[in-house]
């Protein structure tokens, strides 16, 4: 198996490594392909496809137990991903290089999949790399600090802490770590990479969150869609202008 890297230096080499690293996974680079019309997406299947019976990426996922920013007590796969679409990353409070972005970031990109899956089947899941500090009184003065909108027609976005030594166990099982330990220790050095998937379908993909939230959507719904016209509507929104940067 292949191992990933994720750190500031290299981001471009990890995420080739990522696919690798996650059997299943189908892209680490924004999508191309020839972008079809609405009339064209509109002839595509609506019709939801197949749970993948056996094997899944998510297997070799730990089902650590977590503690979310209410301070309720979760197991991260039961919980969180089981047959879900999540997008997860990793992040800490004190953080001052690139979570602050990442954090608007995956909020705008939020507001764009309202409504576009069915309700509660969308997860953000941010994991803390500073568990021993982020507590959940800590979690969620970040969250209040970022005026979060936590409506519930959005996809629900739970901020996570737990024992160091788990979460840890479960950064490395999604491949967001660099080989050298030196730098993998030094958590001002961790990149900032989305990991998404559609658990139900066992389809895994990776992105750097500084790409602009219409690439990260249309390649998010061309990974997690349900449906062959869901997977290809991001295209059609992206090239009509459907939402902004």
């Amino acid at each position: 198996m292949t191992t990933s890297v994720f750190s500031k230096a290299g981001v471009a080499h990890s995420l080739l490594l990522v696919c690798a690293a996650l059997p299943g996974c189908h892209t680490s680079t924004p999508i191309s392909f020839n972008t079809p019309g609405s009339a064209e997406v509109k002839s595509l299947s609506p019709e939801r496809l197949p749970t993948v019976d056996g094997p899944r990426v998510s297997d070799r996922f730990p089902n650590i137990s977590l503690i979310d920013q209410h301070g309720r007590q979760l197991k991260f796969y039961d919980d969180l991903v089981r047959d879900k679409v999540v997008c997860i990353v990793f992040f800490y409070t004190r953080c001052t290089g690139t979570c602050p972005t990442t954090t608007v970031t995956l909020e705008k990109l939020r507001h764009t999949l309202a409504g576009v899956f069915s309700e509660d089947e969308v997860q953000f899941i941010s994991l803390t790399l500073e568990p021993d500090v982020d507590t959940a009184e800590e979690l969620q003065q970040y969250v209040s600090s970022y005026s979060l909108d936590m409506d519930e027609s959005l996809p629900d976005w739970t901020y996570c802490t737990g024992r160091f030594a788990e979460v840890d166990e479960l950064r490395r099982a999604l491949g967001v770590y660099d080989l050298d330990p030196e730098i993998d220790a030094d958590k001002t050095e961790h990149a900032s990479i989305i990991t998404f998937g559609n658990d139900r379908l066992n389809r895994w993909a990776a992105l750097p969150a500084g790409l602009g939230v219409s690439d990260l959507r249309k390649t998010l719904l061309r990974i997690c869609g349900n449906d062959f016209r869901q997977r290809y509507s991001g295209a059609v929104t992206s090239a009509i202008g459907g939402e902004a940067d």
